[in-house]
């Protein structure tokens, strides 16, 4: 399956492709794994514009056609 995939912020610095092709049944953390981006680097994920939240993320099955943003953590102030 392809799903789209927008990644922002120095998160770039790992990805920068606007698509990427996954098995069947793969989870966000899978396909955030295929992009390189350590985990520990990932602010906010959506899928399909709705928030995925950390505890989910491994849980969450991404099907074909879907649209992922992955965000670098917000900081400053």
């Amino acid at each position: 399956m392809q799903i789209k995939v927008r990644v922002t912020g120095h998160l770039i610095d790992f990805c920068s492709v606007d698509a990427v092709e996954l098995p069947g049944g793969a989870s966000v953390d899978d396909a955030i794994g295929l992009l390189g981006i350590p985990l520990d680097q990932v602010g906010l994920v959506s899928v399909d514009g709705l928030a995925v939240s950390k505890a989910k993320r491994a849980g969450t099955v991404l099907a074909d056609g879907s649209e992922m943003v992955v965000m670098a953590p917000l900081t400053g102030g």
